[in-house]
């Protein structure tokens, strides 16, 4: 379980990394912080599992500092000395919402609770994963998604998707026959269907196919050139994602 805390007041992190070292010793806290914008910069660099999140914060509050982030693949506690922020919570999808001071068997009810969900989203994702690879073997399913266009849906072939781009609440696909699709999604949720396909992120507005990625310039605030000559631009927070991509691969091939 890595595990990271925000909160501006630093007695309140320490007395939760107690409980939590009490708890479960094995617990890796791989980021603690008292200051919000320091933390909506290392954030998005950080792999970890849950977050403890405060309320009322100065400068950003807890929701605020969420809805900066454009990825979000952990879960969230809130912590907060405030009875009134529960429903807000709820809506901003938190695994739970404990009230300061935090109780330590309240934490442990709540630690426990979020593991129990962890094991059964594992042995889903298992099975699941496991009825993908017989119907691929067998032919039966074809790498093809259906996207929603204004008639009716359009399938199409992943491995023809060159990028995404998109604007507000709709996307354009860019396939690498020089078509182009339009469709009432954003990002985000394109970016959940194609993720067990290996796309990129790169930028706020820009999802890429690698197989399509031409070459990569750093200078510049970063971009990339597509296999269309397309300019792609790499958002600060990204950049290490590219260049941990381009490691990668380059270690494969030798």
């Amino acid at each position: 379980m890595n595990v990271v805390i925000v909160d501006d007041e630093v007695h309140c992190i320490e007395s939760l990394v107690i409980h939590l070292n009490a708890l479960y010793p094995h617990m890796n806290i791989v980021y603690k912080t008292n200051k919000v914008q320091e933390a909506l910069i290392k954030l998005p660099e950080l792999e970890f599992d849950l977050l403890f999140l405060d309320v009322e914060m100065p400068g950003l509050n807890g929701f605020q500092l969420l809805d900066q982030l454009i990825e979000r693949k952990f879960d969230v506690i809130f912590t907060t000395a405030y009875s009134q922020y529960a429903t807000q919570a709820f809506k901003a999808r938190a695994f739970d919402y404990l009230m300061k001071p935090i109780d330590e068997d309240e934490l442990k009810e709540t630690l426990q609770d979020w593991q129990n969900k962890q094991k059964n989203k594992e042995a889903h994702s298992e099975h699941l994963n496991e009825l993908l690879d017989y119907l691929k073997r067998e032919g039966i399913l074809k790498t093809k998604i259906a996207l929603p266009i204004s008639d009716g849906y359009e399938f199409i072939e992943v491995d023809d998707i060159m990028y995404c781009n998109s604007s507000s609440n709709y996307t354009s696909l860019f396939l690498a026959d020089d078509k182009k699709i339009v469709v009432s999604k954003t990002l985000k949720e394109i970016e959940k269907t194609l993720e067990k396909f290996f796309f990129l992120r790169v930028h706020q507005s820009f999802l890429i196919n690698p197989n399509y990625l031409k070459k990569y310039f750093h200078k510049d605030g970063g971009y990339l050139i597509m296999k269309n000559d397309k300019e792609i631009p790499v958002s600060a927070q990204k950049r290490k994602l590219i260049t941990e991509f381009f490691e990668a691969v380059q270690k494969y091939e030798s």
